[in-house]
């Protein structure tokens, strides 16, 4: 599962090794300034819209990686309809950043 790092001037989404390869994409870093909103969700995936472009998805099961809708641009690391970190961005490749944690509240605490 994904790890979200966060120091004082950025945030990582860490990526194990099959989820970089589901994702096709690298670990995912932002700066701090660059967030515009964060919160906790019941369920990440039901936050995930668009189309996959490039990523793996199962619907219910596993969403990760880039998803598009119209001007706006998501990278999720959903496992399972389970809680999750929504974090609005704001000049950065995504717009969006949404991962599964064990704790989510305890992440939003740390960011906001």
């Amino acid at each position: 599962m994904a790890e979200l790092v966060i120091d004082k001037d950025s945030l990582t989404v860490v990526l194990s090794a099959a989820e970089r390869v589901e994702a096709l994409h690298r670990n995912v870093t932002v700066p701090r300034a660059a967030i515009t909103g964060v919160r906790a969700v019941v369920d990440g995936m039901d936050e995930v819209r668009g189309l996959r472009a490039p990523g793996t998805g199962l619907p219910g099961v596993v969403m990760v990686g880039t998803w598009r809708s119209g001007d706006s641009t998501t990278f999720a690391v959903c496992h399972g309809r389970r809680p999750a970190v929504v974090v609005d961005l704001t000049g950065q490749a995504f717009d969006r950043l949404v991962v599964t944690v064990d704790n989510p509240e305890e992440a939003v605490a740390k960011l906001s």
